[in-house]
């Protein structure tokens, strides 16, 4: 019977996590973008604010709860 240790299994889980969380990141910076332009758009300056704070919102919030994990 083979012992596998847990260094291994710690290095692939954080090489994973990190290719997921930009892939998440780019998905959150397209898709926010491109709601601040069309709010921008449809109701000025602060529209484009309110967006871009629910951004940082998000962003917060899936760091905090570890869905955003770099390293």
């Amino acid at each position: 019977m083979a012992v596998v240790t847990s260094a291994a299994t710690g290095a692939i889980n954080t090489a994973e996590g990190s290719g997921a969380s930009l892939v998440i990141l780019i998905a959150l910076i397209l898709c926010f973008g491109g709601a601040a332009y069309f709010t921008g758009r449809l109701y000025g300056r602060s529209g484009m604010i309110a967006v871009i704070g629910g951004f940082v919102v998000v962003l917060v919030g899936l760091v905090a709860l570890g869905g955003l994990h770099f390293g």
